[in-house]
């Protein structure tokens, strides 16, 4: 009998800012082709698509939909997935990508209870066809209007309007797709565990020993598999993770770069800045120097490292 062959889920790592997390991707670079990505892929959070113009398939896990014009899809984190359009044609998309409670947490205080319920029941795939929900439409909308127009208090008004999108969506969210299970423990996604942990404890001290055994694996296994889905060892993506949140902190805090190391997890400053400065391409006080975001975005590799900011052709 012939060797099955491995199925390589790509891990997509979006950054995004710790005062605002929420990442708008829009115009004429998301056009989506008509041909099949080799693989699956998932996130680092929430996926909120709209579909503009023509229609294709949405792949989520092993299921096939048809998607048309004005679809808005919705693909919790650690879910693998893809996009093509139908053969001879391209699809147009804008995305939303959101850590969601981050988001919500200044804004629902007295509801925390309520807000985790309904991140529990959005913590799923599905697809809300064009026409059935006009007000999902309408908040996904006013929420990319205000990230690139700005206007007065857009931070409160995006929260706002995502809150109330989250609240009608999950009237569209069918009842077997809550929580839904992730692919049996020979897949790549067995790996879901470690990155779970590395996301919330990556300031700590953790062995990759540890990693291995919350996902079930013998350290050997594990190491293999995570370099087959993230394309580095497991200690580099960690590394990866504090560097990011290193890259926050620099500009949006007046945190000391020594603070700033330590708070991310690096207990000496000599190695914070040889890594940041192999993964960024400058010092960490180079970069909080950076006359603006863009600059620093222009100048960063980690956003080419980590991020696909624009669609596959």
């Amino acid at each position: 009998m012939a060797k099955q062959k491995n199925i390589i889920t790509e891990f997509r790592n979006y950054p995004l800012r710790v005062e605002f997390p929420i990442l708008l991707l829009t115009g004429n670079q998301w056009w989506i082709s008509d041909v099949p990505s080799a693989n699956l892929h998932f996130h680092n959070c929430l996926e909120i698509g709209l579909c503009h113009e023509g229609e294709g398939t949405l792949i989520i896990q092993k299921e096939s939909r048809h998607f048309s014009a004005g679809d808005i899809t919705i693909i919790a984190r650690n879910i693998p997935h893809t996009t093509y359009s139908a053969p001879g044609t391209q699809s147009l998309w804008t995305y939303l990508f959101v850590d969601p409670q981050e988001l919500l947490d200044p804004l629902t205080g007295g509801y925390a209870k309520q807000t985790s319920e309904l991140l529990r029941k959005i913590n799923s795939a599905f697809l809300i066809p064009a026409g059935q929900s006009p007000s999902v439409s309408f908040y996904f909308n006013q929420i990319c209007y205000s990230m690139q127009e700005k206007p007065s208090n857009h931070h409160l008004k995006v929260r706002s309007d995502f809150l109330s999108l989250l609240i009608d969506a999950v009237n569209f969210l069918p009842k077997q797709e809550t929580a839904p299970e992730m692919l049996d423990s020979a897949s790549t996604l067995s790996i879901v565990p470690a990155l779970e942990y590395i996301k919330q404890n990556y300031m700590i001290s953790f062995s990759m020993d540890y990693l291995a055994e919350l996902c079930g694996l013998s350290p050997t296994h594990f190491r293999r598999i995570f370099n087959l889905a993230m394309g580095r060892s497991p200690l580099e993506y960690l590394n990866t993770v504090r560097i990011n949140k290193a890259c926050y902190l620099l500009r949006s805090t007046e945190n000391s770069i020594l603070n700033i190391s330590e708070d991310v997890g690096f207990h000496s400053i000599s190695s914070f800045n040889r890594y940041f400065s192999r993964m960024i391409g400058m010092s960490p006080r180079e970069y909080r120097c950076c006359d603006s975001q863009d600059e620093r975005l222009q100048k960063a590799k980690i956003m080419k490292f980590n991020g696909w900011m624009e669609a596959e052709r």
